[in-house]
């Protein structure tokens, strides 16, 4: 029976915890966002580009946290709030995260959740799921 679900699915093609996967893991969150970007909040869409340009080592570690912290800053008090803009900001946020502070396990289960629960594209979400991890995911 096929995974519909996109963490099962993921996490069923390759061992989250390996740290060989955590650069994987970080392309395919930038990879979805890049996918997306004109249907992220405008404060977010940016936020989204410096994801992918750590990973290019265009941009710093402390350059992230600080777009990071201005994610946060522009929800705060609506960290819990089901406003689709608020979720799609804690997508981003979970992409800038750094792998080695956390299990990648984590950071993807939480940017998937954040994902769906905003609305965005499914099937951007396996286009990016095909180019990053080389197996074809069928959105529900």
């Amino acid at each position: 029976m096929p995974r519909h679900d996109p963490f099962d699915f993921i996490s069923s093609t390759v061992n989250l915890d390996d740290p060989a996967e955590h650069d994987n893991a970080n392309r395919f969150m930038a990879s979805a966002l890049a996918r997306v970007i004109e249907c992220l909040p405008v404060i977010a869409q940016s936020a989204a580009l410096t994801a992918g340009q750590y990973l290019s080592d265009a941009v710093t570690a402390d350059e992230v946290l600080a777009v990071r912290a201005e994610l946060w800053s522009w929800i705060q008090g609506r960290e819990q709030s089901d406003e689709r803009d608020v979720l799609r900001i804690r997508t981003v946020i979970c992409a800038l995260h750094g792998m080695d502070a956390e299990a990648p396990c984590d950071k993807i289960e939480y940017f998937l959740m954040f994902w769906e629960r905003s609305g965005l594209s499914m099937d951007q979400l396996a286009a990016a799921i095909s180019d990053v991890y080389k197996v074809a995911y069928r959105a529900p």
